[in-house]
Order: C-alpha cells, then sequence, then structure tokens
C-alpha cells in the first residue's frame, strides 16, 4: 500500500479496514460490509488467502484471521480498463470482533466534487518507484474529489479511460497506491468507531504514486451498490 503524507490512525477508528494476508504477507486491503463479507477489488483476486479483521498493527497477531472460501467479481470487471473493479470475498464464518461494519454509499450524486474524502491502508509510505517501505500500522490520508473530466484531463491520462464507474481523488503529494488496492474511500462520520463512516470508493489504480499531475483512481461504489447487496443479502450467513 502508500499512504504517502499520511499520519498513523487511533486504534479503533476504521475498525472495518481488512488486510489481506497471502503466504508471503499483506498484498491488498479491503473493508467489512457484513460479519462474513469484505468488499475489495477485482485486481485482488486469486490464489489462496486469509482476511485479518481489526489487526491496526500487521507486526502483531492480535485480531481475527479467516479463509477466503469464495470470490465474485463484479461480473462487468474488465482487467484491461480495470472497470467495475469490485470483488467480494466471502469468509468461512462470520468474524468474532466486535467491529464497524462500514456503510456503503447509494447516493449517485455523492461524493461532490472538492469534497474531503479518507483512504486508509498500511501502504508505503516512501514516494519512490525503486522503494517499497510498507507500514507496519495502519495509516490515513485525507484527498479530495475532483471531477471525472479534470481527472480524464489529468497529464499522462490516456484520454477516455475515467469511466461513469470510476471516481478520482488528490492532493498534493497525498495519495494511496500500490498495497492499498482494494481498501476503503471514505466519507468519514463524526463516531470515532467508524460506525457512521460512509463508503464512497475501492482503491483502483493510479500512475505512479502521490503525482501531482495523476491523481488516484477509486471505483466509484454507488454504481454497484445494488450488485454488492443482491450477492450479500443471497449468500452472507451473517
Amino acid at each position: 500500500t502508500r499512504i504517502v503524507g499520511g499520519s498513523q490512525v487511533s486504534y479503533c477508528r476504521y475498525s472495518y479496514t481488512v488486510s489481506l494476508q497471502d503466504s508471503i504477507g499483506h498484498f491488498c486491503g479491503g473493508s467489512l460490509i457484513a460479519k462474513d463479507v469484505v468488499l475489495t477489488a477485482a485486481h485482488c483476486q486469486g490464489g489462496n488467502y486469509d482476511v485479518v479483521i481489526n489487526r491496526h498493527d500487521l507486526g502483531t497477531n492480535t485480531g481475527d484471521r479467516i479463509k477466503m472460501v469464495k470470490e465474485i467479481p463484479h461480473p462487468k470487471y474488465n482487467d484491461r480498463t480495470t472497470n467495475y473493479d469490485f470483488n467480494l470475498v466471502f469468509l468461512d464464518r462470520p468474524t468474532n470482533q466486535n467491529v464497524a461494519l462500514v456503510n456503503l454509499n447509494d447516493n449517485k450524486n455523492s461524493p461532490s466534487v472538492n469534497e474531503e474524502v479518507w483512504v486508509m491502508g498500511w501502504g508505503d509510505t516512501v514516494a519512490d518507484d525503486y522503494v517499497q517501505r510498507l507500514s507496519d500500522k495502519l495509516m490515513d490520508v485525507s484527498v479530495n474529489v475532483i471531477s471525472n473530466g479534470d481527472c480524464d484531463a489529468s497529464e499522462g491520462s490516456i484520454n477516455g479511460q475515467i469511466s461513469d464507474q470510476m471516481l478520482c481523488a488528490r492532493d498534493n503529494n497525498e495519495d494511496a497506491c500500490q498495497g492499498d488496492s482494494g481498501g476503503p474511500l471514505v466519507l468519514r462520520g463524526n463516531d470515532n468507531s467508524g460506525a457512521k463512516d460512509v463508503q464512497v470508493g475501492v482503491v483502483s489504480w493510479g500512475i505512479g504514486c502521490a503525482s501531482k499531475s495523476f491523481p488516484g483512481v477509486y471505483s466509484r461504489v454507488s454504481e454497484a451498490y445494488d450488485w454488492i447487496k443482491d450477492e450479500v443479502c443471497s449468500r452472507s450467513s451473517d
């Protein structure tokens, strides 16, 4: 992950944020949307892995580690364009942790341009393409939503690659990349546990890290809300 320019999160904040871990370690983030379901990015899918819940510091053995038993990527996911970059991860059992579930955004008019949103993860904290320094502790950073038109016109963009299913945000020298893939982008509520946070995006892609010329690109949750709701309601044991 990369949370460049970010700060360490207080222990209970964003308790819905999870770590996807294979035999090597943390490789993607995600968000707990039911006690046994995680929302992440489709480009994170594949292989055998566990989901680690309520572990603020990845250098510890705290929290709950649960095996992934089924993945359902969005049926319209395109690995070439990364459009509809959503993946639902169903767990072997519901978590035993007392953690917040994130609320999902169903309002296609939200968030608005220039609105402050937050992204978090255990990502790379150095903006150097040749150095990857993962943070053991959960980090967050605030960024601001920009219009899809401005995003598409950004230097380095291939014109037309920003679809309606994507959401862009940036702030100078503060961005998420690498290990933060699949992690949540949220409108923050006023509850310290994160129980009132609303997830508006899933970390999808970008060009480089903390690039002033190119923003971070997220999958727009409101565009997949109905699909997520249908799948979770029909498959979750929670």
